[in-house]
């Protein structure tokens, strides 16, 4: 027998990254040497390197572009060694690829460099810069104002505003490249002037006023910035997804290349992968402005904020603002347990203290902005101003402080919605107020939580939320009337532990309850994130096998039967996370949707109806498709909702492949494809379910009718008593004229 600590190892990837990063050849040579490394092994390897970070050098760097040289000839003389031509080959097209990127961010600099922008002093392009993204942001402000008073019909998730020539843009894509497009200008500047100190945090340089013609010149940097983003995004999807990086050179040029142009470089490639997690954070999005809306029709939640202008303790209690208390509540819902009760603290800080902390800074903008309009957007803040500013609103013994630096901007920050805080020279702080005022706090938190975690594209879960989570789903099925049962046991040396088994008549759905947080969009995220699932897929199976082949154990742990029934496994995601069709015999699902399933037989659309002069609101659902055949849900109909999901078809019947064209430098021109969505309103969303749009119409119209009618009898019947009232006092009168006034 051999012994195990000669049993062929697995590559590590904990020391894959490391050699990677540090170029370290002798310990990875010895590393590869007891590694059993077989076809798959080698295809992880080659994967590890496209997708480290530390391996791509972005910015020149001499010594570290001959340190890498040095390593990737020792490795490819090791595969030549080992496998052969074919596997050195294989390297020679990852480096192939990695330079080509590379070659990207190169082409950005050097024509960065060459602008008039840069031969402005480095203070007066970043205030330009500033500046630029405050007028941008107050013109998208005035934009929807115009739009939403005009509208008949608002969906606030997939809004879109119309342009004098019919084609439409997202309110929401334009703001986040407002804050993409500043975010990456400030970077670019920052590693330019060397203005990030020891803890990599974003410096800047007092500030000075800047002239209409130096804020024109800003915009040439503006222009790189958005290549910029365009490129890394592109290429952190091709590294983590795949996908070709077609490269066309004069002579070959495509159709689509403007007249001019030496090279042409396209990426059309969008992974199930990707599609699927696009779909998700849209739903999330969604879920948590129809939250919002919901509760500002049902709570009067505005008009019971309490501002931060007065000494104020943490939830339970009084709220800042709505936005506050609008993402406690989803926080709750999301995460499956009372985040008030719950003492963690993620970074530092409890959860409640992260809202309370951007809820209160999105309250410092509101107040600013509505004074000064657009200089409002970008202001300085002593920090001990703020200091104590959050701990007169709950941040109390230095959660203030370390609320602070968390929300400050660093080289490793995605954006400016996360960290709308930049630090100056002298300790002040200014806060860039365009990337908070529209913010979701709840949704902020859980991104700002997960992009600083140890590792790239993993974030930090929460101790509690996978637990509370499996717990809530339980507890949900057993108020259903179910049996359900939570159990585990040991056989053959193996644990088998269950989420939730739910036996309902002829079938047994077995549920992996996972928590885990969604990409914000992110590549590197949404690709871990994908991993996660098809290891979820693989456990859930696992434990739906041992189900039937330790039947009498299960029967006599649980009392369930599993003897002829069908069994169905789920991985259920606590965020609105699922897909469509089953996968190796899985469903993937959400609890937002397995919910809603049970909850009603129809699926609604909700048209609010304002009552006029009045201030209330009446909200009118209209059915628009059946959830079961019958009068109530049977696993059969279940089955059908996992494997077609509602929320997915109403997502994918509006989604679409949208490309788009930028510019590196002069005469290089990239083309990509990604995902969008069509605005979703009730035509839109009545040919998707095949309803005859005129009936929905018409539908809407008697209830706006009947509602007119109904005030028009009470305004009647108001006036009618009033009328009623004065004769009487004017009879009084006449009896008694000394009642007169």
């Amino acid at each position: 027998m051999t012994p195990p600590e000669n049993l062929p190892q697995k590559l590590k990837e904990n020391l894959v990254k490391q050699a990677l990063k540090a170029f370290a050849w002798s310990e990875f040579r010895q590393h590869l040497l007891m590694v059993d490394l077989d076809e798959d092994g080698l295809s992880e390897l080659l994967g590890h390197i496209r997708r480290s970070t530390d391996f791509l050098i972005k910015r020149p760097d001499e010594a570290r572009e001959a340190a890498r040289s040095a390593f990737v000839e020792e490795l490819r003389k090791f595969l030549e060694k080992q496998f052969g031509t074919d596997a050195a080959a294989l390297l020679g097209d990852e480096i192939a690829v990695i330079q080509q990127i590379e070659a990207g961010y190169r082409e950005i600099l050097r024509t960065q460099a060459a602008t008039v922008a840069a031969k402005l002093r480095p203070d007066t392009q970043a205030s330009a810069a500033l500046s630029r993204s405050a007028y941008a942001y107050h013109e998208l402000m005035e934009a929807v104002h115009t739009a939403t008073t005009r509208r008949k019909e608002l969906t606030l998730q997939s809004f879109r505003i119309k342009r004098t020539d019919g084609s439409s843009y997202s309110p929401d894509g334009v703001l986040a490249g407002i804050v993409d497009i500043t975010t990456m200008t400030l970077m670019l500047l920052g590693h330019r002037y060397k203005w990030f100190d020891a803890q990599k945090f974003l410096v800047l340089p007092k500030l000075p006023d800047v002239t209409e013609d130096e804020v024109y010149k800003a915009g040439l940097t503006e222009a790189l910035a958005v290549s910029w983003r365009h490129w890394e995004r592109m290429e952190q999807r091709c590294r983590y997804f795949g996908g070709e990086l077609k490269v066309f050179t004069a002579g070959n040029l495509p159709a689509w290349a403007p007249e001019g142009t030496d090279t042409a470089i396209q990426y059309d490639h969008i992974s199930s992968g990707e599609f699927f997690d696009y779909l998700a954070n849209e739903r999330l999005n969604d879920r948590l402005i129809q939250t919002f809306h919901e509760m500002a029709l049902q709570t009067n939640m505005q008009a019971k904020a309490s501002g931060i202008f007065g000494p104020l303790g943490l939830p339970p209690g009084p709220f800042v603002s709505a936005q506050e208390a609008h993402s406690g509540v989803s926080l709750c819902e999301i995460l499956g347990y009372s985040i008030v009760d719950d003492r963690e603290r993620p970074r530092g800080l409890r959860l409640i203290e992260w809202i309370r902390g951007y809820a209160t800074l999105q309250c410092l903008a509101e107040e600013r902005y509505a004074r000064d309009g657009e200089s409002g957007l970008c202001f300085i803040v002593p920090r001990e101003t703020l200091i104590a500013t959050l701990d007169r609103v709950g941040l109390k013994d230095g959660a203030a402080e370390t609320f602070i630096d968390q929300a400050s901007l660093r080289a490793s920050s995605r954006d400016l919605f996360d960290q709308p805080l930049i630090r100056m020279q002298g300790g002040s702080l200014l806060l860039f107020a365009a990337g908070i005022l529209n913010a979701d706090p709840a949704r902020v938190t859980l991104s700002a939580i997960g992009n600083q975690s140890q590792q790239p594209g993993q974030s930090q879960q929460l101790g509690r939320k996978g637990k509370a989570f499996e717990q809530e789903t339980l507890r949900f099925f057993e108020q259903q009337g179910f049996a359900a049962k939570s159990f585990k046991f040991k056989r053959d040396g193996e644990e088998f532990e269950y989420d939730v088994v739910v036996p309902w008549d002829d079938h047994i759905f077995v549920l992996e309850c996972k928590n885990r947080a969604l990409s914000g969009h992110n590549p590197a995220a949404a690709y871990y994130f994908a991993l996660e699932i098809v290891a979820a897929i693989e456990q859930v199976k696992r434990l739906a096998y041992a189900l039937v082949e330790y039947s009498d154990v299960v029967l006599e742990r649980t009392g369930i039967d599993v003897a002829g029934k069908t069994i169905v496994p789920c991985v259920v995601n606590s965020l609105p996370y699922a897909m469509k069709g089953d996968h190796n015999g899985v469903y993937v699902t959400d609890a937002s949707g397995l919910k809603r399933f049970f909850q009603e037989r129809y699926f609604h659309i909700v048209r609010p109806h304002h009552l006029k002069g009045k201030a209330a609101t009446i909200l009118h659902r209209t059915a628009m498709k059946a959830l079961w055949k019958g009068d109530k849900p049977t696993p059969t109909d279940l089955v059908a909702y996992l494997r077609d999901p509602l929320q997915l078809q109403l997502m994918i019947g509006h989604a679409k492949k949208n490309p788009h064209h930028f510019g590196l430098g002069e005469r290089t021109v990239v083309a990509v494809a990604d995902l969008s969505h069509e605005e979703m309103t009730t035509a839109s969303m009545a040919k998707l379910f095949s309803i005859d749009e005129k009936w929905v119409g018409r539908e809407a119209q008697a209830v706006s009718r009947a509602i007119r009618k109904a005030m028009r009898i009470h305004d009647e019947r108001f006036v009618q008593k009033a009328a009623r009232a004065w004769r009487e006092q004017q009879k009084r009168s006449r009896r008694n004229p000394a009642a007169i006034g």
